[in-house]
């Protein structure tokens, strides 16, 4: 028999090319069927890669829609990350206290602020071995100008020492193998909500 269940929130973070969304969607198609757990579909500004789809991965919208959103109390939390919005649903707190759980995906910032909102959430810190693997996995990306790619490594390795001198995120896993990582992850989860998933999850 399953363990009582109550809705938890689990955030994914990473710093920019650590394998979050990829991660978080390998999690969701193991488990996805063995509990009451979706991913947070969040809102951003920016413009979508060629490997996400809107209102699967996010939605898309433009920054004088997101402004609106936000006037209008819309929003759980919103953070600005490479001169993009990002932004969550408010409704996701309803959803928790029927049972439902979530997956997040968002950046060290506004995991931060989630932190406060909903004290009880998962914080999950998806790092990767040096930040030489990040410069090589957002040039393989091929979706950043020089720039961009320049102006995101920086955040980057910003972003893994400030996780090391002040850590907030309560696990720490390191994404050198996608389903590794996404079994530790599920792992947590397991742990966190009592479902057996980790031998239930059917192999990949």
């Amino acid at each position: 028999m399953q363990a009582p269940f109550t809705g938890k929130l689990f955030v994914i973070s990473a710093p920019t090319g650590g394998g979050k969304t990829t991660v978080a969607r390998r999690v969701l198609q193991q488990i996805g069927s063995l509990m009451p757990i979706s991913k947070v579909i969040t809102y951003t500004t920016r413009q979508p890669r060629s490997n996400e789809l809107p209102d699967i991965d996010y939605h898309f919208v433009t920054a004088k829609e997101f402004l609106a959103k936000k006037e209008q109390g819309f929003f759980l939390e919103t953070t600005t990350y490479d001169t993009a919005w990002y932004g969550s649903p408010a409704s996701i707190k309803t959803d928790l206290a029927k049972g439902k759980s979530f997956i997040m995906v968002t950046d060290r910032p506004g995991a931060c602020v989630l932190k406060t909102l909903v004290p009880e959430a998962v914080l999950i810190w998806i790092t990767v071995p040096s930040p030489a693997v990040i410069a090589q996995r957002l040039e393989q990306r091929g979706t950043e100008s020089a720039e961009q790619l320049k102006r995101r490594l920086a955040l980057a390795t910003q972003e893994i020492t400030i996780e090391r001198e002040e850590p907030i995120f309560a696990y720490h896993v390191v994404n050198d193998n996608l389903e590794t990582t996404a079994n530790e992850v599920i792992a947590i989860i397991s742990s966190q909500t009592g479902y057996n998933l980790t031998k239930q999850s059917p192999a990949f």
